[in-house]
């Protein structure tokens, strides 16, 4: 029986999407320190900020460990 070949998705890791991602998490947490929006926000920014961290060092893992793909 054959393996089943994984998602197409779960074969590629672009770490751009985490500079991008980044920029708004940076606003959550900059914006109620400047008063700009309630303070309970910055809350959320931290759990996203803490997410963030863990997804992009998993995503350097899966980089840095990836096998070649065998040819057919």
């Amino acid at each position: 029986m054959a393996q089943p070949r994984p998602m197409p998705a779960l074969r590629t890791v672009r770490l751009w999407w985490y500079a991008v991602a980044l920029i708004p998490i940076a606003l959550l947490i900059y914006a109620p320190l400047m008063g700009w929006v309630p303070g309970e926000v910055i809350v959320i920014g931290g759990f996203l900020l803490f997410f963030w961290i863990f997804s992009f060092g998993f995503a350097i893992y899966a980089r840095l460990t990836r096998r070649p793909e065998p040819r057919p």
